[in-house]
């Protein structure tokens, strides 16, 4: 099984015909979405809620996060996105995932469409 990347587009929901791309390693074992901070702030986009994460190595952390407008594969949804700080890598996170509706093919190395468990 390997790492993959996939291209999204990003845009602040206030003003959502400015877009900015990105490549985000794909990341289900990160709850959050991370892009980096230069990128939202370019955007505009103003963090409004503060989310604390532990590391893989056990360490607790708080990021700046907001909501933010991504495509991906033709779809657009509101997802909430943590401001990624230098050294962060630029993750597509689980709950991102789940909203999409997507499930990871590591094999093949790419997203698939996925039949979530409803009750």
């Amino acid at each position: 099984m390997g790492t993959f990347q996939v291209e999204v587009e990003v845009a602040n929901p206030a003003a959502p015909t400015a877009v900015r791309s990105a490549r985000l390693l794909v990341d289900p074992g990160s709850a959050y979405t991370w892009i980096s901070a230069s990128v939202l702030r370019s955007l505009e986009v103003n963090p409004n809620m503060k989310r604390r994460v532990m590391t893989i190595q056990g360490q607790v952390m708080e990021r700046l996060a907001a909501e933010v407008l991504m495509t991906i594969d033709g779809q657009t949804l509101h997802t909430l996105c943590l401001f990624g700080e230098p050294g962060d890598l630029e993750v597509l996170g689980a709950v991102t995932l789940e909203q999409f509706g997507f499930a990871v093919d590591p094999v093949q190395r790419r997203l698939v469409s996925a039949i979530p468990y409803g009750a």
